[in-house]
């Protein structure tokens, strides 16, 4: 990789920094619905049901993590899916609609239908607030893991650490007390307001505890 193309994914990957070591909790999920870009809205509770957990990919069509991410995430969803695991891709950001779905889909002949989360519910109730931020949920809802799928920053780095793998392989072991993982990425915007969150630059909450921008 050049040293051109290791600067687009820097800016375009901001740190979101989470703690360590924090329990997880029984998220409130089954009033809530998405709606496929093929198919019927479905509720959480249906989702959750078709298997015994389920990682929730936040995604989005501008993020550039999102892209460099996808081969990746597609390997699991396979590898997992004989396990008793499913992904599902969830939009989340205002301003994306059905139509812009399907045309990234089409694009990008991506393996599964992406489901639109209007409103960011289910980022609100899962805490992601950026792209690609992955959930692994338990049929009963219980979130297991949030965080990213590993702790690369650009490919290719030195001690990488499967995060997400490592997350599955104890959930196949039965352990549930996992924590949540830093995240990095794409700010999952919740308006159309003029001045729009862009993924280079970290919020506020991000500054303060990170000390200045990453």
């Amino acid at each position: 990789m050049g040293s051109s193309e290791r600067a687009i994914l820097l800016a375009g990957c901001a740190l979101w920094l989470s703690c360590a070591s924090v329990p997880v909790a029984r998220a409130s999920l089954p009033d809530l619905a998405l709606q496929p870009t093929r198919g019927q809205p479905t509720s959480i509770r249906e989702l959750l049901a078709r298997a015994d957990a389920t990682v929730f990919v936040f995604w989005s069509s501008g993020c550039p993590c999102v892209r460099r991410y996808q081969a990746r995430v597609d390997a699991l969803a396979q590898a997992w899916w004989a396990r008793g695991v499913a992904f599902v891709e969830v939009s989340s950001n205002a301003g994306e609609t059905l139509d812009s779905l399907r045309e990234a889909e089409r694009l990008r002949s991506l393996a599964r239908p992406l489901w639109r989360d209007e409103g960011g519910l289910l980022a609100r109730e899962l805490e992601a607030r950026s792209t690609p931020t992955v959930v692994l949920v338990r049929r009963d809802g219980l979130v297991l893991y949030r965080g990213w799928l590993d702790n690369e920053r650009l490919p290719g780095e030195e001690g990488r650490e499967p995060w997400l793998e490592q997350a599955l392989a104890a959930f196949s072991r039965g352990d549930t007390a996992l924590a949540k993982s830093p995240t990095w990425g794409c700010t999952i915007t919740r308006s159309l307001s003029p001045v729009v969150p862009q993924c280079h630059v970290p919020s506020p909450e991000v500054a303060s505890s990170a000390g200045g921008t990453p």
